[in-house]
């Protein structure tokens, strides 16, 4: 089926629908030339994942439309520079991307849940599969499973909300914390940290994975700016869950709200596990795995651009039987929140080791960061 699928020609009149074999064409499915995102085409094209030009928008979230709920994505970014696994959070984006290109005119994201079932790898395609599970005057539901090599890795049901007037209007404050114009990059941090002949052996064994660790395209598209450098550093002092950092995208996303939010969306599973396991690091413990096990996104606020700085803050309730719990959210820069997320992770220990923090731990770090 998927090698037909493949081959299958189109036609240029990407506004009508699939012909039935009596000439009619199948009813009530939305005309791809009105609501489709910008970002997916029906023209097949050679991957660029791995050109430095190569942008944000036409690699990272771009598909291809193959029929009727059925999209094909070819561009595919690496969690870890020496593992063919899929970032997960990309998967997450180009879900919302296919099933934001199935619903009517304003419908927008509301909320997403998601589960990673198996690791995805790079060199293969992945085939977006879109169930229209309702279509509401208010709500749209759509499920998304995520197929490789005949195989489903990734699963999402999400719901779709059309603007209403407010009944209630409230939020927390966003977190007092420098400028992002006051801090430095990741790479900046973690590179002067390696400088200093002072630093802990296992912080330097760990900060020089990381850095070797993160993957060209990753770093070309975007900023991150923590908020507290010591966190990053894996200071002994290091002993809440929690972290912030500024972020931004590199390149100008457009006008289009739907296109911020799938890569809002395929950011923020970047910095939530490792929230988790960074006071047990710098405390001596080094896992053995770490991924993630599901995710969940809510939109609170339409209105905000990933290409402007926004400010990213997690923190980990609780870790018990292998699995951490962390919360994300995420403010513009005038203290709007516009999206909270959660995660379960993976964190498990060396076999024959102790759990304990402060116990001995492997002479490899290789394990770590395998989202």
């Amino acid at each position: 089926i998927l090698s037909f699928l493949f081959r299958r020609q189109f036609s240029s009149n990407s506004g009508r629908g699939m012909g039935n074999d009596d000439g009619s064409e199948t009813a009530n499915i939305p005309n791809s030339a009105d609501v489709t995102l910008g970002n997916v085409t029906k023209i097949p094209f050679n991957s660029r994942a791995h050109e430095i030009q190569a942008g944000l928008i036409d690699t990272f979230l771009n598909l291809e439309l193959v029929d009727n709920n059925l999209y094909l994505a070819r561009h595919l970014l690496k969690g870890r520079k020496s593992s063919p696994a899929v970032y997960g959070g990309q998967v997450i984006g180009q879900a919302l991307a296919a099933a934001a290109s199935t619903v009517g005119e304003g419908f927008i994201p509301n909320s997403l849940h998601s589960y990673f079932l198996k690791t995805g790898d790079v060199n293969r395609p992945i085939l977006y599969m879109i169930d229209r599970i309702r279509d509401g005057r208010s709500f749209c539901t759509r499920l998304v499973k995520a197929v490789q090599q005949g195989e489903a890795i990734f699963t999402m049901q999400m719901s779709f909300h059309k603007p209403e007037p407010d009944g209630i209007v409230y939020q927390q404050s966003m977190p007092a914390v420098p400028p992002p114009e006051e801090l430095q990059d990741m790479r900046q941090i973690i590179e002067s940290a390696l400088a200093d002949n002072q630093l802990a052996a296992g912080a330097r064994a760990m900060l020089t994975f990381k850095l070797n660790e993160i993957p060209p395209a990753f770093e070309r598209v975007f900023q991150f700016r923590p908020v507290d450098p010591n966190k990053v550093l894996l200071k002994e002092n290091c002993v809440e869950p929690t972290s912030a950092v500024w972020l931004k995208a590199n390149e100008n996303i457009g006008d289009d709200p739907r296109l911020h939010q799938c890569v809002a969306t395929y950011i923020s599973d970047s910095t939530l596990i490792e929230t988790a396991m960074r006071p047990a690091i710098a405390a001596g413990f080094i896992p053995s795995m770490a991924l993630s096990l599901d995710h969940t996104v809510w939109m609170h606020d339409p209105d905000f651009r990933v290409d402007e700085w926004m400010l990213y803050e997690n923190t980990s309730t609780i870790s018990r039987g292998g699995r951490s719990f962390i919360e994300g959210r995420l403010w513009t820069r005038d203290g709007r929140l516009v999206l909270s997320c959660s995660q379960e992770g993976l964190v498990r220990a060396p076999r024959g080791r102790s759990k304990s923090p402060g116990m001995a731990k492997p002479k490899s770090a290789s394990a770590l960061f395998d989202q």
